[in-house]
């Protein structure tokens, strides 16, 4: 996997893509006014038309016009999908239909899987990155848990990126914008020697931070640095086999988390349980008011300078046989991903409590698959192997003479850290197939099914620790035991399948039915040290599985106009649900149900002119999920709001100064969504509605010039939050970005 660190929409722009699904080589063709993407969802090439699956794609071309540079912003511009967002918003998971997961430890493995360049994303932590130099992006709804080998009960998000091309070709681009923002990308590509290839690409991109920290000599929040590069080497072993070796070197540092701080306050029954919690508005506990929350101003005193990070390392091999009738595909991958995290957890100037996070994930894959055809028949067939390690230290640093040291007589002057010191080794096997039979023209039927295999090992200690240096998280001197150890090894067997029907009685239309079978595997709770300890049954959660009910059509008029429609119905057994609870959270398992709907129109009424719009209906209940002790309650899903939409338009004036002057817009809005299965009214954040608008020229030469403007009118809108109205009389709360503007000049050739 060349990592590029970082529903029913099928508004591509105007531009064709062509990949191969062992993914060798791709090409993407110039636009063409309207022609189809070319995608991969059903491991072979296919038009989106053709894809019996609820699926968005976007091109490169598509995507840098929207202003969409970081993975988890095409939750933006797709209905139905969620950026699920953690740390001030600086660690993000898509969420799609409801389908997500809000546990930010490192051995967390998302409901919807991701792959770059055909290799796994380990971890939740490991979503949100910065794109570049790709080729398009595909996300697939529902469960896609048979082709794909790992962990998509919700769906998947596939990052397909540009590969060495036959030709000498490149780009490079510059932008300047708000806060400093200095951005350049670039790739060069082309042959090297006969029957080889070569591609490489670079990025870098920095930004000061937008978030005012009022405290005395402290940084502002939400700066960045990302600097990346790949290269991608390709040779025609012969006229069958082609090989592809690529490598990826990731570093982004950030500030500390950017959160504001907001009061709220527990609600209590008579037998003094949190059955509820509200803003008030209010100071916290220690006495502190923050800042109003119409202002981009926030005041903490646990603070440092590009604190919080990422570091990743991947080399991948893909093979290629070609035997005519029949491909096969190897992929190898190893990825290693080091992640540090910092922030203050009552976000204020009181010196109370700070939280750090170290964790180390690395990640081996291996896939065999082939794909051919007999007659009316289409098959796949292959089998996969993953090892994950994963070793973490998580906790809180109760900093000298701060507040939360008192809770520990001896401990005040000096501090203490708690923490968390966990490893867990996990090893998946699986064997695939799916077949597609077109039993009379016109009627294809679809079945296919995967057996899995998965031993896992997880060690955890939880201890107070001598605090050493007074800003990070120290565990080498202990000094006593927080909550019991724990060790456990299990070992269990899973199966996903698929059963579907096709009729498409033309090449305009297509409508399909199908049901899936989707699940996402045991697990274990590294919960933080706050709060009673979790006892060994509630540590280890069970296995969750959905059953994916879903009918659509996709229907096409001479280009001029596409719709695609679906509706689906989920049926949950233990769906694995994020609790957060005093300052740490867990996961626990509860059935549920969700219905919905989407709907995706795309218009071109005239030359030079695209209009579209989509929107999705979602309703999700977790049912009879235990939300205090004794009393259980019907809810809705993290990060599931109930309506989505976006809409796009763009209008190219072409023989402008010697090219084409494009006008776009984009609008995104969401309804309320909660942030904590408990949904309590201090969990649920307000929806909003976001517009961006650009205007580019393209020249004939390949310069170009993009002037831009995300969040138009300034909206402050909430992305996530963390209530710890039990632990100091407040919430953690981030917003997104205010208004920003970017000038952005490139040269293509």
């Amino acid at each position: 996997m060349a990592m590029v660190f970082a529903g029913l929409t099928t508004n591509v722009s105007a531009q064709t893509a062509t990949t191969v699904a062992g993914g060798t080589k791709s090409e993407a063709s110039p636009p063409t006014g309207g022609g189809d993407i070319v995608v991969t969802a059903q491991r072979r090439n296919q038009s989106i038309r053709d894809v019996p699956v609820t699926i968005a794609a976007f091109a490169a071309e598509d995507l840098r016009d929207r202003q969409i540079t970081n993975a988890i912003d095409v939750a933006k511009i797709t209905p139905g999908v969620t950026a699920a967002s953690n740390t001030g918003g600086q660690a993000a998971a898509f969420s799609i239909r409801g389908v997500t997961l809000s546990d930010f430890n490192d051995g967390s493995e998302a409901p919807v899987a991701v792959y770059v360049d055909d290799g796994y994303i380990p971890t939740v932590q490991a979503q949100s990155f910065a794109m570049f130099d790709i080729d398009h992006v595909e996300v697939l709804k529902g469960p896609q848990g048979t082709l794909f080998g790992r962990n998509s009960t919700g769906g998947l998000v596939n990052f397909v990126i540009a590969k060495p091309t036959e030709t000498m070709e490149g780009f490079v681009n510059a932008t300047y914008g708000s806060y400093n923002q200095a951005k350049v990308e670039g790739a060069i590509s082309g042959p090297i020697a006969e029957n080889v290839q070569a591609r490489a690409s670079v990025i870098y991109n920095r930004e000061d931070g937008w978030l005012k920290n009022d405290f005395p000599g402290a940084p502002d929040l939400g700066g960045f640095d990302t600097f990346a590069t790949r290269l991608q080497l390709q040779s025609q072993l012969s006229d069958r086999l082609t090989a592809r070796v690529s490598g990826l070197y990731f570093k982004q540092d950030m500030s500390m988390a950017p959160y504001n701080s907001i009061g709220t306050a527990p609600i209590r029954d008579s037998s003094n349980r949190v059955v509820g919690g509200y803003y008030t508005g209010g100071p916290n506990s220690f006495g502190y008011t923050p800042p109003p929350t119409s202002a981009y101003r926030t005041s903490t005193d646990f603070y440092c300078s590009r604190c919080t990070g990422m570091k990743i390392y991947d080399g991948a091999l893909h093979l290629t046989y070609d035997l005519g009738e029949t491909q096969i595909y190897s992929v190898t991958d190893y990825i290693h991903i080091a992640k540090r995290l910092k922030l203050d957890a009552e976000v204020s100037p009181i010196n109370y409590l700070g939280v750090a996070q170290n964790g180390q994930t690395g990640s081996f894959t291996q896939e065999l698959r082939a794909t051919g055809k007999i007659d009316n028949l289409v098959w796949n067939a292959g089998a996969y192997y993953l090892n994950i390690l994963v070793d973490t230290q998580g906790g809180y640093l109760a900093r000298a003479n701060s507040i939360y040291a008192r809770n520990y007589p001896g401990y005040e002057a000096s501090g203490i850290d708690l923490a968390n010191v966990a490893q867990l080794r996990k090893q998946s096997a699986s064997v695939f197939a799916q077949v597609e039979y077109e039993f009379v023209p016109t009627l294809t039927f679809v079945a296919g099914g995967r057996f899995i295999h998965e031993r896992a090992k997880f060690d955890f200690v939880s201890s107070a620790f001598r605090n050493d240096d007074n800003d990070n998280l120290d565990t080498q001197n202990y000094l006593f035991t927080v909550q019991p150890s724990y060790s456990n090894r299990i070992s269990n067997n899973f199966w996903t399948g698929k059963a579907g029907l096709n009729w498409k009685p033309s090449d305009d239309l297509l409508v399909y039915a199908s049901v899936n079978r989707g699940v996402r595997g045991r697990g274990f709770n590294n919960k933080l040290p706050a709060g009673p300890a979790l006892t060994p049954a509630q540590i280890l959660y069970k296995p969750e599985t959905l059953v994916s009910y879903e009918g659509g059509f996709k229907f096409s008029l001479d280009r001029l106009l596409t719709v695609d429609a679906a509706v689906y119905h989920y049926d949950y057994k233990n769906y694995q649900a994020f609790l957060f609870v005093t300052a740490g959270g867990y996961i626990q398992n509860a059935d549920a149900t969700t219905n919905g709907g989407e709907v995706a129109v795309t218009l071109r009424p005239v030359q030079n002119l695209e209009l579209s719009v989509g929107g999705s209906y979602n309703h999700s209940t977790v049912h009879d999920l235990p939300i205090a002790p004794g009393i259980t309650r019907d809810v809705t899903p993290t990060f599931a709001p109930r309506r989505q939409l976006t809409a796009s338009a763009s209008y190219k004036v072409p023989d402008v100064m010697g090219g084409e002057l494009a006008f776009g817009g984009n609008v995104t809005s969401s309804s309320s969504f909660f942030t904590n299965a408990r949904n309590f009214d201090s969990q649920k954040l307000n929806g909003y509605t976001l517009v961006d608008g650009r205007i580019t020229w393209r020249g004939d030469s390949g310069f170009s010039l993009t002037a831009a403007i995300n969040n138009l009118f300034d909206k402050r809108y909430a992305i996530t939050e963390a209530d710890l109205s039990t632990l100091c009389g407040c919430t953690e709360i981030a917003y997104g970005r205010p208004r920003t503007w970017s000038l952005t000049a490139g040269y293509r050739f």
